[in-house]
């Protein structure tokens, strides 16, 4: 009777347990399933998107908690203490990365503001050091952030420009206008105090077809994309097909993508990869990374260089540099496309042989083509007015030179007149021509004007070969200004 007793109440314990794990199990599960959801609807915001809004006692309040002022006695938020409001902003930053049910890979244990400073008033731009111990320290959804890692922490340094905008109801909004590491701050303000001219005259300007928070990304021999420069998401190509700058694997051909908000694509191909022939293909996306098409564009497999530019939806370009062969003179081929990229017509080769140095397109017709000077070239630059069917050389007005560069050493040489005393010889004189004869790629800003510059090329010796000379168009090209000539800094 006793050993019955025995085995079943040793059977009851070990339901009760097995019940116990049961519920041990589907309660892990729940909250594991809980956690999830609530996870994916927590709204964490980019640095680039983050905003505080900040009562008339200069404290962090929620939307929720402004109150009917006095519209009478506004306060107008004059002469902010930007540290302060700096070290608000980013620690109410961080906090969203402590909330409960933020995902293990972007949760932060820990974390501390080591100091503010005011960079640049007017603009309100602070540097911010700070770090953080994020949860998984081997995550790589914080390597956006440009830290380094030390002794388990990772240390940031951000310079930040904030706008703050009076609501007009005793709060302001402080919102983000960029956020860069400190070196990409100190090469901006080295141009912006340097630039390509002795009286600061710069261009802040390129030729990249990319929104100001969109970039790529090379991680793990796969290629990303990002359009907030905190979410990545992989595009569907080898990285080895892609066509890089030379000596890096990291770096992809200025001008062989673009990535905006409407407009996603990457040329690649034109190459043997892994004993295989990649003919020229584009994939893109028009939904930010969603879903992607890919399209062959040739069987070209000498490339080495790309550009892409979509100027709407649906109307696109692509012109692809390459080695001459034995069976062909060109040296490039221009692509069209009117229906979004689905697919692609020759519009034609180019208007010469040499190795393309750029390509700048500011319409589907207009677009200029830059190549390698060769001694005896008129221009290296050409234009386009109909797409890449014909071209026209582009040829600046010609100026005159500083006397003081009378010749290749600057200097006037002695010579005996048939009286005897001696004289300045013009036989050295160079002209314009003979100096500013190699064009850089145009570079276009955001009014549409397009400036181009003449440089001295090999063999520089009119002012020791540091400066160049710069023209500006404001009708596209049509017609040319000549501004001034300017000095390249080393």
């Amino acid at each position: 009777m006793y050993q019955m007793s025995k085995k079943f109440h040793t059977k009851i314990l070990t339901y009760v347990a097995l019940v116990i794990f049961c519920l041990m199990v589907i309660g892990m599960f729940v909250y594991s399933y809980v956690s999830k959801y609530k996870g994916d609807k927590l709204d964490i915001k980019s640095r680039y998107t983050f905003s505080i809004r900040i009562d008339n006692d200069w404290n962090v309040i929620g939307n929720e908690d402004v109150k009917d002022y006095d519209t009478d006695n506004v306060f107008n938020f004059a002469n902010p203490d930007m540290v302060m409001l700096g070290t608000k902003w980013i620690e109410n930053y961080i906090a969203q990365y402590r909330q409960k049910y933020v995902s293990y890979s972007k949760y932060i244990t820990k974390s501390g503001v080591d100091s503010v400073s005011v960079l640049d008033l007017s603009s309100n731009t602070v540097l911010i050091s700070f770090w953080i111990i994020p949860q998984n320290l081997n995550s790589d959804y914080f390597s956006s952030w440009e830290g380094i890692q030390d002794d388990g922490r990772i240390k940031c340094e951000w310079v930040v420009s904030f706008y703050l905008d009076n609501n007009y109801d005793n709060t302001a909004s402080l919102y983000v206008t960029s956020v860069m590491s400190s070196e990409d701050y100190g090469l901006k303000q080295y141009y912006a105090q340097q630039g390509v001219d002795s009286g600061g005259d710069t261009e802040i300007t390129s030729n990249s077809n990319k929104d100001q928070l969109a970039n790529y990304a090379i991680r793990d021999n796969s290629l990303l994309v990002t359009y907030d420069g905190e979410k990545y998401v992989s595009v569907p190509v080898s990285y080895s097909y892609l066509l890089y700058e030379d000596n890096s694997t990291t770096t992809l051909k200025e001008g062989s993508y673009m990535i905006t908000t409407e407009k996603t694509a990457f040329v690649y191909g034109g190459k043997t990869a892994n004993n295989t022939k990649i003919p020229v293909t584009v994939v893109y996306s028009d939904d930010k990374g969603e879903n992607w098409t890919t399209c062959e564009l040739d069987n070209i497999y000498t490339a080495d260089y790309y550009y892409v530019k979509f100027f709407d939806t649906d109307h696109g370009v692509i012109v692809c540099g390459y080695g001459k062969s034995n069976d062909t003179n060109e040296s490039s081929r221009i692509y069209s496309t009117s229906n979004g990229g689905e697919s692609w017509e020759t519009v034609g080769s180019g208007p010469a042989t040499n190795i393309i140095k750029g390509v700048v397109y500011l319409t589907p017709d207009t677009g200029f083509f830059c190549y390698n000077y060769v001694d005896g070239m008129d221009s290296n630059l050409y234009k386009t007015d109909d797409g890449g069917k014909t071209f026209a050389k582009v040829i600046l007005e010609e100026q005159e030179l500083d006397s003081s560069a009378a010749n290749p050493q600057g200097q006037e040489t002695e010579t005996k007149t048939d009286s005897g005393k001696t004289g300045s010889d013009s036989s050295e004189q160079l002209k314009w021509s003979d100096v500013y004869k190699e064009a850089l790629t145009p570079v276009v800003d955001s009014t549409g004007i397009v400036t181009i510059y003449l440089t001295q090329g090999k063999n520089a010796v009119y002012n020791d070969g540091k400066t160049a000379a710069k023209y500006q168009s404001s009708d596209k090209g049509s017609t040319w200004k000549y501004i001034g000539q300017v000095e390249i800094k080393d």
